[in-house]
């Protein structure tokens, strides 16, 4: 290739990257302006608030999630600001870079006309469908990072590439544990490969391994050493070791792909006023095809990986040295989201199983075009209605809601918030059960407990009598009883949720023996300590709407 060939190659690949990340930036800002009702999101910025203002996670609030959750976003609400446009502005380019890492990873191996299309697949099924604060969207961004470093050290081999691979992956272990185990695990392993591969001697591939372990170990020991000296690395082991081992793991298991039969009923159920039935069901199939494609991409890969070893210059091309890594991280990424494999952590685990897709497509069907265009083109269609349909209630979220974080939009007025707004001052205590951490970041309210979670069958006996004592203790003004997230409900997101018995309702019970009900906002039950005295002139019984 000419010295003018590389340099239009390169130039072209910085230009439709700038292109790429503007679009990125544009197409989820639409999406992150509007205020959804997701919860894990509340659990982080309210947790990175608490952070922010010096409290120890698992000694003095209790998450599931690793501590590079909350010190992550911390840091940010340090330096701009506790308000919700800084979380959402880190999720934003967090999501432009997660699509840029994909764009640049995609051109190492493929070099076509379909090169943007594994980052653009991934930017409409991502984000969009959990447009909020999350701990597997700042893992994936590192995990990336990392594997993008150990990428560079294969292409320069600079000893400080692969140890910044080992500390990214330490940081990614930070977020998810699993995610950055597997992931160390495996860039130890495709190490020892490539080594093999090369002919290098036992002392370098040891060297080359002690460097990204290293740079792993350094970030796991810092850690462990900051929560000692705080005197919390006893629950920073529990809350991320045993705890989700004893607890947390057996409510999670659900059927594999979950909510993807959700989607296809919503959209079919969206449609179904304005066409036919049969057209309908074809319009839903279609706006489903994104998501079937993420169910399907291991099993789809596995058959068209051995239908192509069957030709050796296709096995060559797909199990090559530079492809090898592909499959082992992308891989390990998948796996690391199998705790709960609904349909939003298949998403999770499969930034890079849409690359492998292409580069194996564009071999096996290289002579096939009709079917690789019908192929791709079924896919884009799907793609462009999936993204669009999904864009339009995010467009036309218009309404204005006043918070102690600033205004922000939602599809409808939140009438719990703006109860909270007009009864409460920043600071005071207020209970949200079983769980929507979301009002007390917005509203700038404490949580009496240490717990933004609270169901039977995770949290453990013991925790629930510590929630108790707290709400006897701190005389607990307001309770917000979550209707729509509870009970029998639950068993929506948990399919393995057994509600227990009444006279083991607990909780419940003290809630209706000590507060009065006052009304129904926004699907919570809005209640108030029985024994507060009324100020003068307050009338209870009614509230805003």
């Amino acid at each position: 290739m000419s010295k003018n060939s590389v340099e239009y190659n390169h130039r072209s690949f910085i230009t439709t990257g700038i292109l790429l990340f503007l679009f990125a930036l544009i197409y989820l800002f639409f999406f992150l302006r509007v205020l959804w009702r997701i919860g894990d999101e509340g659990t982080l910025v309210y947790g990175a608030q608490l952070v922010a203002q010096g409290s120890l996670p698992y000694r003095d609030f209790f998450e599931v999630m690793g501590p590079g959750s909350f010190y992550w976003l911390a840091l940010f609400f340090k330096l701009f600001g506790i308000h919700f446009w800084v979380a959402r502005a880190v999720l934003l380019l967090t999501g432009a870079l997660i699509t840029l890492l994909i764009y640049w990873m995609t051109r190492r191996l493929y070099r076509g006309p379909l090169d943007l299309l594994p980052s653009l697949f991934f930017l409409v099924v991502s984000i969009p469908l959990w447009p909020g604060t999350s701990h597997h969207w700042d893992s994936d961004l590192f995990a990336l990072l990392s594997v993008a470093a150990f990428f560079l050290w294969q292409d320069r081999r600079r000893w400080w590439l692969l140890a910044l691979a080992g500390v990214l992956a330490g940081l990614t272990s930070c977020f998810l544990q699993q995610k950055g185990v597997l992931l160390v695990l495996t860039l130890l392993l495709l190490v020892w490969v490539n080594g093999y591969r090369a002919g290098e001697s036992k002392v370098d591939v040891a060297s080359d391994a002690g460097l990204l372990l290293a740079g792993f170990a350094a970030v796991v020991a810092l850690v462990l050493i900051f929560f000692y000296a705080s005197g919390g690395l006893p629950e920073l082991l529990y809350a991320n070791l045993v705890w989700p081992l004893n607890s947390y793991r057996d409510i999670n298991r659900l059927p594999y792909g979950y909510f993807l039969q959700s989607f296809y009923l919503h959209y079919y159920e969206e449609i179904l006023p304005l066409l036919s039935t049969l057209l309908s069901r074809v319009m839903a199939l279609l706006l489903t095809i994104p998501l079937l494609l993420i169910v399907c991409l291991p099993a789809l890969l596995m058959v068209l990986a051995g239908f192509a070893s069957l030709d050796r210059t296709h096995r060559d091309r797909i199990f090559s040295a530079r492809m090898l890594p592909y499959w082992a991280v992308g891989f390990a990424l998948w796996i690391s989201e199998l705790h709960r494999p609904d349909i939003f952590h298949l998403i999770y685990g499969s930034p890079l199983l849409p690359i492998i897709l292409l580069v194996i497509c564009s071999q096996v069907l290289a002579n096939q075009r009709k079917v690789f265009i019908a192929c791709v083109g079924l896919i884009m269609v799907g793609m462009a209605l999936f993204g669009t349909f999904n864009l339009l209630p995010a467009v036309g979220a218009w309404q204005e809601i006043a918070s102690r974080r600033g205004s922000i939009y939602a599809p409808k007025q939140d009438s719990a918030l703006q109860f909270l707004m007009e009864r409460t001052k920043p600071g005071d205590y207020v209970f949200v059960y079983p769980y929507y951490p979301m009002y007390y970041f917005l509203a700038d309210l404490k949580n009496p407990t240490r717990y933004s979670i609270l169901l039977y069958h995770i949290n453990t006996d013991d925790q629930f009598k510590e929630v108790l004592k707290d709400l006897e203790q701190k005389r607990v003004k307001y309770v917000l009883w979550d209707t729509l997230v509870a009970g029998k409900n639950l068993q929506n997101w948990f399919p393995n949720y057994q509600q227990p018995y009444e006279q083991n309702l607990y909780l419940e019970r003290y809630l209706e023996d000590h507060y009065l009900f006052i009304d129904i906002l926004n699907g919570f039950k809005i209640m108030r300590l029985r024994s507060e005295k009324r100020a003068p002139g307050t009338d209870f019984s009614t509230s805003p709407r």
